[in-house]
C-alpha cells in the first residue's frame, strides 16, 4: 500500500561527497560521475533538470541545483543481495531502455519539481491512484483546497539545499514489469539503491509513490 507520509527524500542526506550547494550544477556524486555503458551496451543518458518555476513557486526553491538523470541500465541482477529478499529484483520482466528511460525521466521529474515547489508539475508525475489518495487526504484534514498540488506543498517539507539537490540523484539500473505495474530500480545519493513503485496509465510510466524503499 502507498504510504501519503512517505516523504523523505530519496537518496537524501545532508552531506555527499559530489555535492553542490549553489548554482545549476550538473555535476553528479562520485557513484554517478563514471561513463558507464546502458543496458544495450551505450552510454548512460543524462537529462539536465527542467529550470520552468511554477506560478506560486518560490524564488529560493526554483534556484535549488540538481544533479542530472542518469539511465545506466544493466538489469535487476546486479541489485540482487545474495541470501536476501530479492521479490522486487525478480518481480515480473525486465523492461526495455526506452520504457526504462521513459519511466526514470518521470520519476526525476517529480523529485525536482518537489524540490523547486513546482506542485503542479510533481503532479502530474503521479499516478492517479497517488493523486487520488492525496486528495481523499486533504478531504478528511478539511482543508480550504483539496487539489493534489496544494495537498502535496503542504505534507513536503522544506529541505536544505544540499539535501534538496542530493534527494534528485537518480541513476536508473532497471524497471522490472508485470502488466501495467513496475518497480524501478535506481541507485540515489551515496550509492544507496531504492526502489519505487511505477504505474502505466494511457501508455505512460507515471510516479505510484511519493518516495522510494532502499534495497541496499
Amino acid at each position: 500500500m502507498l504510504s501519503v507520509a512517505a516523504l523523505a527524500a530519496c537518496g537524501g542526506s545532508d552531506s555527499s561527497p559530489g555535492s553542490s550547494s549553489t548554482g545549476d550544477s550538473t555535476e553528479t556524486s562520485p557513484q554517478n560521475s563514471g561513463e558507464g555503458t546502458g543496458e544495450n551496451g551505450g552510454k548512460p543518458s543524462a537529462k539536465p533538470a527542467g529550470q520552468d518555476t511554477e506560478e506560486g513557486g518560490s524564488g529560493s526553491a526554483a534556484s535549488v541545483p540538481t544533479s542530472p538523470l542518469r539511465v545506466s541500465g544493466g538489469g535487476s541482477a546486479q541489485f540482487q543481495v545474495k541470501g536476501g529478499d530479492n521479490s522486487i529484483q525478480e518481480f515480473g520482466e525486465e523492461s526495455d531502455e526506452g520504457e526504462l528511460e521513459e519511466a526514470a525521466t518521470a520519476l526525476h521529474d517529480f523529485y525536482v519539481a518537489r524540490v523547486r515547489s513546482e506542485w503542479r508539475r510533481a503532479c502530474a508525475n503521479l499516478a492517479g491512484m497517488v493523486v487520488g489518495q492525496l486528495e481523499q487526504l486533504a478531504a478528511q484534514a478539511k482543508s480550504g483546497d483539496k487539489g493534489c498540488a496544494a495537498t502535496l506543498a503542504a505534507l513536503t517539507p522544506s529541505l536544505p539545499p544540499s539535501v534538496a539537490r542530493e534527494s534528485t540523484i537518480v541513476d536508473a539500473g532497471s524497471l522490472r514489469v508485470e502488466g501495467d505495474r513496475g518497480f524501478l530500480i535506481y541507485r540515489g545519493a551515496e550509492g544507496t539503491v531504492y526502489a519505487v513503485n511505477m504505474a502505466l496509465e494511457d501508455g505512460s510510466w507515471k510516479v505510484g509513490a511519493l518516495a522510494g524503499v532502499p534495497l541496499s
